[in-house]
């Protein structure tokens, strides 16, 4: 008797979701049974292939995730664990408002992510720890003062502003700037001067072009405060 539990992914990254299967399948309780890569063909999959759970990215083609989950919580057979770098508290309220049962941010570890299918699978809502907080992070991580003078922007935008860097790691940063910005938005970071000795303490991974992946922004003191991190420098 086969006794793993089905997973379905739908996951619009081919080069991720290959990844995820990979992880998946090598555990002995967990089998992937379909893949769908936007969010029209994953209510179709979700029809074809009985699952005991769904492996759910927010930001798909066509439908978002946001935009399935009601029609997939109908399904009262199945779990949804939402899998995510989106990690603002509105974005996890509106998750399981809209039917999900767990939210786990994709820059986890292999085995925190299995845990949190595990716990899903189990009926444990299971929520992954922030990575940043206002200004330090609620995961441990060594940061290195970087007070240097940047400007960002948003992609396919034309709108450009000077904000201040404060500190920095080899996988985020924390800024300010007097413009609000859109958690989950994706911005590219220039660094226009540098502190002298930051190639030696670390902050020096924060390189010329950055791109990065905005996780909140909180008004404070007539400034914004953002915490991002990086999809790659260069």
């Amino acid at each position: 008797m086969d006794l793993k539990k089905k997973i379905i992914i739908v996951e619009d990254n081919d080069v991720y979701r290959a990844a995820l299967k990979g992880l998946i399948n090598a555990q002995d309780h967990l089998e992937v049974v379909a893949e769908a890569g936007s969010g029209g063909e994953a209510l179709k999959i979700i029809k074809q292939f009985p699952a005991d759970l769904v492996l759910l990215d927010l930001r798909l083609p066509d439908r978002n995730g946001y935009d399935i989950l009601p029609e997939i919580s109908k399904n009262a057979d199945v779990k949804i664990l939402v899998l995510t770098i989106l990690e603002s508290d509105h974005n996890i309220r509106a998750a399981f408002e809209a039917g999900a049962d767990g939210y786990c941010f994709k820059d986890v570890s292999s085995q925190e992510l299995i845990n949190a299918i595990s716990s899903v699978l189990a009926g444990v809502r299971y929520v992954s720890p922030n990575t940043l907080s206002y200004p330090e992070e609620r995961r441990a991580e060594q940061r290195q003062a970087c007070d240097c003078d940047i400007v960002w922007a948003y992609f396919n935008k034309d709108n450009k502003v000077s904000a201040r860097m404060l500190n920095c790691s080899r996988a985020g940063c924390y800024f300010e700037t007097p413009q609000h910005l859109t958690t989950g938005s994706t911005v590219l970071i220039r660094l226009e001067k540098r502190v002298p000795g930051t190639e030696q303490n670390g902050a020096g991974s924060v390189r010329s072009n950055t791109v990065a992946e905005v996780k909140w922004c909180d008004s404070r003191n007539n400034q914004y405060g953002v915490g991002a991190r990086y999809h790659f420098a260069s």
